[in-house]
Parts: structure tokens; sequence; C-alpha cells
């Protein structure tokens, strides 16, 4: 007798089931906005735009002072269709659902799970303008993890709800070296059965290792001395500078620097946290004159109640880029490879999916939904009677953005 449980439905939703279970850094980003795309079906490249907070400033005084109202919108688009072409004959699918879901459901299921987050750690993580630890060396201290913790509150991340995504020899190192820094021995002796660092310690209530985590290359330059070129004007995105090495210079996208005597604010009481604001470079660019226009984020805005910075550049202050050699004159940069682990809240990031159309003529459809995860899935089955096949494939729509990602710190590794 035919197995009647191998269905469209039973797919869809084993599949949802194992995929779910995988995700790590889409289970912890915000998705709650996935809804606003449920519209029968939209398509790839719809696009919401979703409004930051509002941000004041305390006037004091009787006197009433009317703040203008600054709507800050950031596009969510969905990008990306992802799918799996999967098939299994009826003499499978007759004699064992064990065989269907060891050989098909869950490598498939891991597979789109792993894209999924792949995507959003390459892309996320190049968007994050906060760093700490040494480029291309896997932190040994949690020192370095406390200063992540650090730079998120300054800048006025919540307090609860942290996250931690390490690479495995991150997540190993950070293990291995904290074997007599916890009381109780409790924590320790978790740490080492289960291999990974437990949750609620160091300020964070979520560790979690994955192989996802990005590594890109830094940019590289010879001996330079890199200065900004003139005026900047509020708002900007892009910095002019000057004194790179001629026809060597490179900033890749995700390099980040400081410049002298431009600190971050905290965003609340609007005063100098202490530390220099870092910048991301969002465009890779290459010199041949010793100058470059850097595409930067975040805004260099020193006033109102959309200030990011202290002050505004200025003109021949000293550029020093993260990894490189300058202190405070000269120096150079190798192209390094380094992991671009996170410590986040999970607010930084946002991942939207959206149902795939089902109306499709001739074929089995099936669809599923994590309304917790805001996560969906399409399966669409056709029967092939020349190769007694159930051509099969899984869909979903999805796409990633940095939403608030001031409330992001890359930890650099190896």
């Amino acid at each position: 007798m035919a197995n009647n449980f191998i269905t469209p439905t039973w797919v869809v939703k084993e599949v949802g089931r194992l995929a779910i279970n995988s995700l790590k850094f889409a289970a912890n980003c915000t998705r709650e906005y996935s809804s606003d795309f449920k519209a029968g079906g939209a398509k790839v490249g719809a696009t919401i735009n979703l409004r930051l907070p509002q941000r004041f400033q305390t006037v004091k005084g009787q006197a009433f002072s009317g703040q203008a109202i600054n709507d800050q919108i950031v596009p969510v688009s969905i990008t990306d269709q992802a799918q799996i072409g999967i098939s299994w004959s009826t003499f499978d699918a007759t004699l064992s659902v064990e065989n269907v879901r060891d050989r098909y459901i869950r490598p498939a299921a891991t597979q789109l799970a792993n894209t999924i987050d792949f995507d959003g750690l390459s892309r996320c993580s190049l968007d994050v303008f906060h760093s700490v630890g040494t480029v291309g060396v896997t932190p040994t201290s949690v020192q370095t993890y406390l200063d992540a913790v650090t730079k998120l509150r300054n800048v006025g991340a919540p307090d609860d709800g942290l996250v931690a995504i390490l690479n495995p020899q991150a997540q190993a190192t950070l293990v291995g070296n904290t074997t007599t820094v916890f009381n109780p021995t409790a924590a320790i002796s978790s740490n080492w059965r289960k291999g990974q660092f437990g949750n609620m310690q160091l300020g964070i209530d979520q560790w979690y290792y994955d192989q996802n985590v990005l590594i890109r290359t830094t940019g590289s330059f010879t001996t330079a001395t890199p200065l900004v070129n003139g005026t900047t004007a509020q708002g900007a995105t892009s910095l002019v500078t000057d004194g790179w090495a001629s026809g060597a210079s490179t900033l890749n996208k995700g390099d980040k620097f400081t410049i002298a005597n431009v600190y971050e604010i905290n965003p609340q009481n609007y005063s100098s946290t202490g530390q220099l604001q870092q910048f991301v470079v969002t465009q890779t660019i290459s010199d041949t004159t010793g100058a470059m226009t850097i595409q930067v984020q975040p805004a260099m805005i020193s006033s109102g109640n959309l200030a990011t910075i202290s002050a505004m550049p200025a003109n021949d202050a000293a550029i020093i880029p993260v990894g490189s050699t300058i202190t405070t004159s000269s120096g150079a940069m190798t192209a390094t490879a380094t992991s671009q682990n996170l410590v986040y809240h999970p607010d930084a990031f946002v991942l939207a999916f959206v149902d795939a159309d089902a109306d499709l003529a001739g074929a089995d459809v099936a669809m599923v939904s994590a309304p917790d995860l805001g996560f969906s899935l399409r399966y669409v089955r056709q029967y092939n009677a020349q190769t007694d096949q159930k051509i099969s494939r899984i869909d979903c729509f999805y796409g990633w953005k940095s939403f608030r990602p001031e409330w992001a710190c890359v930890v650099n590794g190896a």
C-alpha cells in the first residue's frame, strides 16, 4: 500500500521545521515587518519603507520651543528568491518516508537555511561601523567582547537581548580561555560540555557559533599619511581625502576608520562618549592619484537632533584605518583576511519574508509559514511519467536590511 505521509503539505512542513532549527543569525534578527509584504504573492523587488524612531533634544526653560519632525526612512526590499529542486521516485515514496526525509528533505532544509544565514551575515556585517579586536587575529580575551558591549551601550542600544554570532574558531578560543574566569564552576562545566560559550555571560544574552560568519579582506596601501581634504558638509556620506600612496591604495567595502577629533555621541544626551567615531566604507574604492572620495556611514552630522558626531572633520585631520599601522602620522595597511564576528541587538537588522505566488496551474502547491519567525516557504510538485519521478522545488522569497547598524559591533578575528 502506498505511503500517504509524503504529501506536499508534509514535505513543506518538514522542510520548514528543519530549516528553522538551523537558522542562527536569521532567527535572531527583527522579522516583524514580514507581514507588511503579504499582498497575495508580492514579487521580488517589492519594497516597504520603515521609519526609525524620532529623536528629540531636551530644551530647558518655560518658553515653548518646537522641534522639527525628522522622518528617517529605511527601505526594505525583497531581493532574493532562493530555491532547491529535488525529486524522488514513487518507489521511494511508497516504501519509506524515512528515505525521503534523510535523502532529500533534511539536506534541502539545511542548505536553504545556510543560504539565508550566509546572505544576511555577508551583507549586514559590511554595514556595521563599530569594531573591536585586531584585524585577522582571533580574540583571546573576554575584554574584547566587553569592549563590544560597551560600544553598544555608549550609543543607546537596549541592555537586554544582545546576541553574539561567532565563527567556530572564535567560539572555541573563548571557551578555552575562560576556564578560570567564571564562578560558579557550573558555568565553566556547561561551556566545556557543550563546547559553546554559555548564555547570559559578559552582558550578552545569547551566544551562537555559525560557520557562515563572513571572512572579508581589508584594503591595502603602502606608506601614506591620509588626511581630510577641505570642508565636509553637514549630513555628508562622502569624505574627500588626500595623502594616500599614489597608485597603490585601496579601501574595501566594510573597512573602517576614525578621524582625529571626531568623536561619537550618545544619542540620548548628545555628549561625546570619549571614543572616536568609527566610519565604515560603503563602496570599494581604489586610488591612482593619492586622493580618494570615500563613501561612508554613518552620515556626518554634528548638530541638531539627528547628530551622530561631536564635530565635523577639520581640513587636514588625520585618518586612521582600522588594521593599518598608522598611529598619528604615516603608516601602511596590508590586505588581511578577517572574520566579521558580531555582537548586536536583534533590532540592528531586518529579515523580511513574503508569501510566494501559490496560483500555479497543473501543480500541487503547499505553503508553510512560521508567524513567530516570519518564515515562509512554498513547495511545488509535479509528476513526470517518463521518469517516474515526483519533481519538486522549494522556494522562499526574502530580503535583508541593516536597520539600526549602530546597534551592532564587529569583533575582528582570524
